[in-house]
Formats: C-alpha cells, sequence, structure tokens
C-alpha cells in the first residue's frame, strides 16, 4: 500500500512539473478572404498582449513564452476568435527542460 502511494505522489508530482513547464511557440495567424487582414491580425495581436505570456511580435509571426497551460489557453482563444470567416493558424512549439529561451536565441544576433 505504501509503494502505491509513494508512485501516486511521484506521478503527480511529475505531472505537476510538466504543466507547470515552460514552453516557447511562434504563433502565425493569417486571415482568409478578409477585407481588412491587418484589422484581423491586429485582433489575435491584442489577445497574446493581454495572455501575461513573454512575447515578440515579429514580422511573419509572434513568439511567445511561459507556462505550458498559458500558453496552451492562448492557442485556445486564437481558435475561439470570430473575427473573420476563415483563417490559418501555424503554431511551432519549442519543448524540453534544457531548451534555450526565445531572448536567449537570438541574443548574438541583437
Amino acid at each position: 500500500m505504501v509503494l502505491h502511494v509513494q508512485a501516486y505522489y511521484i506521478l503527480r508530482f511529475q505531472v505537476n512539473l510538466r504543466i507547470k513547464m515552460n514552453i516557447s511557440a511562434q504563433i502565425q495567424f493569417i486571415p482568409l478572404h478578409a477585407t481588412e487582414p491587418m484589422a484581423q491580425v491586429d485582433t489575435a495581436i491584442k489577445l497574446i498582449e493581454n495572455s501575461g505570456l513573454t512575447y515578440e511580435v515579429g514580422p511573419f509571426g509572434t513568439s511567445v513564452e511561459g507556462p505550458k497551460i498559458q500558453v496552451q489557453s492562448l492557442i485556445d482563444q486564437l481558435l475561439s476568435l470570430n473575427t473573420c470567416e476563415e483563417f490559418l493558424l501555424n503554431v511551432q512549439y519549442h519543448i524540453g527542460e534544457n531548451r534555450l529561451s526565445n531572448e536567449e536565441k537570438v541574443a548574438k544576433f541583437r
């Protein structure tokens, strides 16, 4: 019984670590068939700005970084946008305990 309880708490600790783990993502929101596509992009960027995540807007997408659960929540909010009939949402994730932060990835070029 004690072994089962210990295994449960070890598993629970590992799951909590995965939830709290920081990740990076590159997000590209592309409105299709929109009369004012940049207004739609601005709406997506406003969501990112209000997410509480560290972010940097670029010409072809926005990089975000923070707790995995917050990044996932942001992606869900972007998927629920109803500012245009159709859009593409491209997301690239960088996950790992030894990953470089977004700032570290570009530091030598700044």
